[in-house]
């Protein structure tokens, strides 16, 4: 697969144009996974009080300023750590967690796991004990949501969301998303740089596409890349459509993370912007040349949707989420008893379980009976 270079450079001391807030401690040892080119962690071969100190700064600057963008980015990468399609879908992959080029995938759930709603790790940010006791978590937190910098997840106003919705006019009413989150780069983006270069002397339009929560981890960080898209009715390549109701069913619901602001279920709809050129196959055109492709077993394309055979023809711009359960970003929310079930689902399934057990032995045991009936009388049910 061709991912597009990742510009992920920075000096030890600046700060990350990105945002143009949050300081990256400089890290400049590279080490090659495959074909992901990623940063080793010094949590391996040991890190200075000042270089903890920037990295705490730094990400509770990012906590603090846009939490929701922060808790969707972890989602996706939660989402896609869970997934049995690990290995595809969990790109790029913290190499913190790979060991004689093994992916210690077990390891990784386990510190997952682990981690508070992150309103919890934001207040713990503040202690002067936080490293001590949330290493791991800090590590592997400050990796996704700031060694993974290009591209970055920003939130969009609500007042905003007609605008960008417009820039896809709907003939079909369908519902809107709860929530919407620009996908935007650095100024000095090698892959943006490159797609501009591709658009000049074309013009581009917007198109929707559907996908798997798990997936967007990867298309995110590498945008889409036609050889992972496995439907290929009309062809191979990546499919879009005009019409968000079309993409919507090719983005189901998927489980993120139990302690997300957001709700632990998801899905999402990537708004692409898409340059108007000929390797750009469109179910509204005429020509057969520009309506069929050569493998297609389903005849010409259908209208409303396109199909490119050409990833490098395609910007991620914005990602249309959709909740079940919203929650206030509020660290009372976050942090109750109900929040602590729904992280912990496994054990909340075998401690019911327990208790059913011990329901069931206590309804045969004769003393117990007897207080039962005992009590039943003096209520005066009997």
């Amino acid at each position: 697969m061709a991912y597009p270079n990742q510009n992920h450079e920075i000096s030890k001391g600046t700060k990350a144009r990105q945002n143009g807030q949050f300081e990256i401690p400089g890290e400049k040892t590279a080490a090659k996974t495959g074909l992901d080119i990623l940063y080793t962690s010094r949590i391996d071969r040991g890190i200075t009080e000042e270089d903890i100190e920037r990295k705490i700064k730094s990400l509770k600057q990012l906590l603090e300023k846009d939490p929701r963008a922060a808790d969707l980015k972890w989602s996706l990468f939660v989402a896609a750590s869970n997934t049995y399609r690990y290995d595809s879908c969990l790109k790029p992959f913290p190499p913190m967690y790979i060991k004689n080029e093994c992916k210690d995938i077990e390891a990784l759930r386990r510190v997952i796991e682990s981690v508070p709603p992150l309103p919890v790790i934001c207040k713990e940010l503040g202690e002067t004990e936080v490293y001590q006791n949330y290493s791991e978590i800090i590590e592997l937190l400050y990796w996704v949501l700031l060694r993974l910098r290009d591209p970055y997840v920003k939130s969009i106003q609500k007042e905003c969301y007609n605008s960008i919705l417009r820039k896809v006019p709907l003939e079909v009413p369908v519902a809107a998303p709860n929530l919407i989150f620009q996908i935007a780069n650095a100024k000095q983006s090698t892959s943006e740089e490159k797609w501009k270069s591709n658009a000049k002397g074309h013009s581009t339009f917007y198109a929707y596409h559907g996908s798997r929560l798990e997936n967007f981890h990867s298309i995110v960080h590498y945008g889409l890349q036609q050889n992972m898209c496995k439907r290929s009715e009309f062809g191979k390549g990546i499919y879009f459509s005009s019409e968000l109701g079309v993409s919507l069913p090719y983005s189901p619901v998927g489980y993120g993370w139990g302690g997300s602001l957001l709700g632990s279920e998801i899905s999402c709809i990537a708004l692409c912007e898409l340059i108007n050129h000929p390797d750009i196959k469109r179910g509204d055109s005429r020509d057969n040349a520009q309506n069929t492709l050569s493998d297609s077993v389903g005849g010409r394309i259908p209208d409303k949707y396109f199909v490119v055979t050409n990833s490098d023809l395609v910007r991620i711009r914005y990602l249309l989420v959709y909740t079940q359960d919203l929650h206030a970003t509020n660290t009372t929310d976050s942090t109750g008893l109900l929040a602590w079930f729904k992280q912990h689902k496994l054990l909340t399934f075998v401690l019911g379980y327990v208790v059913l057990l011990a329901s069931v032995g206590l309804t045969q045991n004769k003393q117990v009976e007897k207080y039962y009936r005992l009590f039943i009388q003096k209520a005066g049910f009997e």
